[in-house]
């Protein structure tokens, strides 16, 4: 993966070796109302890579994008492409088999590419003002607006996926089959491939993340708690492993505009 060379970095001096994450301001309860902001930072503090994270609302990508990094002096997006050119970088690679790291992809495939738009539709399109008010940084024009446009925009890039196209229920069925299903591959396990954290808890933690620690009553989260209550456990001993700062950070980043 190259990075793009920019006269534009927001990181003018940078070290060598440090790579600079850019993600948006906390929630009280979450340390990024982005899965993928979440994902990038969970696998940095599981790899123990060098890293600072800035978190500013206006901080996007040339690519109008967040997460994104800078890493000697070139831009990185796309969670899942930083993620794999960290981990060549850094020699940061998952000790697992390849059946296991193949498991890991699909897994984390089918979180970032399905699972997240079935949550989303609840966040984003029929709990929006539920959602903004809990987004504090955000200035009160910038609220109000998000709240006008945000569930057309929503439906409209939903039905593009293409999961969109599909009652309510049938979108949040589907998003609870994938957690069922998520649910099954993790058994009795300590994390999703074993005893050790490896990139896939990134991504699963990311987006459970979303579901149980914001208080928003997604119909995944009583699924869940109702008949996926490991993986509700999981999320607890991954944040208690990784993130023992969690509500400290999200009290430091709220950034409060309202």
């Amino acid at each position: 993966m190259g990075g793009s060379s920019s006269s534009k970095l927001k990181v003018e001096n940078f070290d060598e070796g440090m790579v600079y994450a850019f993600n948006f301001p906390s929630l009280r309860t979450c340390v990024s109302a982005s899965p993928f902001g979440l994902k990038l930072e969970t696998w940095l503090r599981i790899k123990q890579i060098p890293h600072k994270t800035i978190r500013a609302l206006e901080n996007s990508s040339s690519k109008g994008q967040i997460p994104f990094i800078e890493y000697n002096g070139k831009e990185y997006n796309e969670s899942t492409l930083i993620i794999q050119f960290l981990t060549k970088e850094f020699d940061k690679a998952d000790e697992l088999n390849a059946e296991q790291q193949a498991l890991g992809r699909v897994i984390s495939v089918v979180l970032d590419n399905r699972t997240v738009f079935s949550y989303a539709y609840y966040r984003y399109v029929e709990r929006i003002r539920e959602t903004i008010a809990l987004m504090e940084f955000l200035p009160a024009w910038q609220a109000k607006m998000f709240t006008a446009f945000m569930p057309t925009l929503s439906k409209r890039r939903l039905t593009e996926h293409g999961i969109g196209r599909n009652s309510p229920e049938e979108i949040y069925q589907i998003g609870c089959d994938d957690l069922l299903a998520l649910s099954v591959l993790l058994g009795n396990k300590k994390y999703m491939l074993g005893d050790q954290l490896s990139t896939v808890d990134a991504s699963a933690f990311a987006h459970l993340a979303q579901i149980l620690y914001l208080p928003i009553d997604y119909p995944h989260k009583s699924f869940i708690m109702e008949r996926a209550r490991n993986l509700s456990d999981y999320a607890d001993r991954v944040k208690a492993a990784v993130w023992p700062d969690w509500d400290e950070v999200c009290r430091d980043n709220l950034q409060a505009q309202r």
